[in-house]
């Protein structure tokens, strides 16, 4: 809890615009933020860098009803903790807040005044807008535009929309397609699914000129039509049910490897490396298994796996660590700090692969392998 609903009166909170929080939520608030303060610390790190904004099209309230706050609200306070880092003192943070109801910003408004103490290089401005209004803005020569993608910002736009037919993702692709920024959008592939033959142009319009026929097609043919521009890898981690029906994906899209590997630290961070989030049941027995006893065990499943899949990949061939480290990121569950240990060392211990040491034998990241 960040505020005691007892206190939202105080601070200005209209509690008849905010919303009660399902147990995914917490876990994407988790996962996003978690990947965005990485992402931050990455990105004003970086001397060719002035300029980190965060745009949130759908933010909500700020607020939920059991007091925890929405993703936009953790993003500002990651934003003005890095703002008043010495590290960082002349890296100037961004965040941009849009939904559709005022009342909604206005309580987002109310929070912010009533609890942060904003460093002076971090700003915030607001708008209450449809959201495909503001993809239009960000896309076109805009204001907004001009600022996002000016010389020495990055940008990190994220879409959380309440259902399938409400993004209209031609205007996600104009954005990837002429832009150098990061995208984490809510796919819901569940609202397809369920909605797809009643559809009376509500889904059809967000798809284009799209036509997938089934759930795997609509998937297939989004990340097909967001891999463009710059953007070399599109990335999804599915949400489910307790019934393990899925109800989203959150579709991460970037230019960078670093990106990748920043999201695959995020979920191992916060869902010890699951396949997958899947709510909880409480059956009130107790588990057999410890959270680091399921980690090893998945752990122990996916080097495996990466290990198959690199070997069928580059048998005969001689590659460096990136290549391997990339194929292994995209296709695997597995972190790049998890590649020697469990890939790689095991694989030249069974005669697999021959590690040149070109850069010394200790090194393994600067390196040629040869697959026999």
């Amino acid at each position: 809890m960040n505020i005691s609903p007892d206190d939202f009166k105080k601070i200005g909170i209209d509690s008849s615009a905010i919303q009660s929080k399902k147990e995914q939520t917490t876990y994407k608030i988790k996962y996003v933020t978690r990947y965005v303060r990485q992402w931050a610390i990455v990105e004003a790190g970086r001397k060719t860098i002035s300029q980190i904004n965060f745009i949130d099209c759908m933010c909500n309230a700020g607020i939920y009803k059991d007091g925890d706050f929405c993703t936009g609200m953790e993003v500002i306070n990651i934003f003005n903790e890095l703002a008043q880092d010495p590290r960082y003192a002349s890296k100037k943070f961004v965040v941009f807040l849009n939904d559709l109801r005022e009342d909604r910003i206005n309580n987002f408004i109310s929070i912010i005044n009533g609890t942060v103490k904003k460093s002076k290089n971090l700003k915030i401005f607001t708008a209450h807008a449809d959201v495909n209004y503001i993809l239009d803005d960000i896309a076109n020569a805009t204001p907004l535009h001009r600022e996002l993608f000016k010389y020495g910002s990055c940008s990190l736009i994220y879409v959380d929309p309440y259902s399938f037919g409400t993004v209209q993702i031609p205007k996600l692709h104009n954005i990837l397609k002429d832009n150098y920024c990061e995208l984490l959008f809510n796919f819901f592939t569940s609202d397809f699914n369920r909605n797809k033959n009643q559809d009376r142009g509500r889904i059809q319009r967000c798809l284009g000129d799209l036509k997938p026929k089934d759930r795997k097609q609509v998937v297939d043919d989004v990340v097909r039509a967001l891999k463009v521009g710059k953007i070399k890898y599109v990335y999804l981690y599915s949400f489910r049910t307790v019934t393990n029906a899925e109800l989203y994906q959150i579709l991460y899209a970037t230019p960078s490897l670093k990106g990748l590997k920043a999201l695959k630290d995020s979920i191992w961070d916060v869902f010890d490396g699951e396949e997958y989030h899947r709510n909880h049941c409480d059956s009130g027995q107790l588990s057999m298994f410890t959270t680091e006893d399921i980690k090893a065990l998945n752990l122990q499943e996916y080097e495996l796996e990466a290990q198959n899949i690199v070997y069928e990949a580059f048998k005969g061939k001689t590659v460096p660590f990136l290549k391997i480290e990339e194929k292994i990121l995209v296709e695997t569950m597995l972190r790049s700090s998890q590649i020697i240990k469990h890939v790689l060392k095991p694989m030249i211990a069974e005669g697999k692969v021959r590690k040149h040491n070109d850069a010394g034998k200790t090194n393994f990241t600067e390196d040629n392998y040869t697959f026999i």
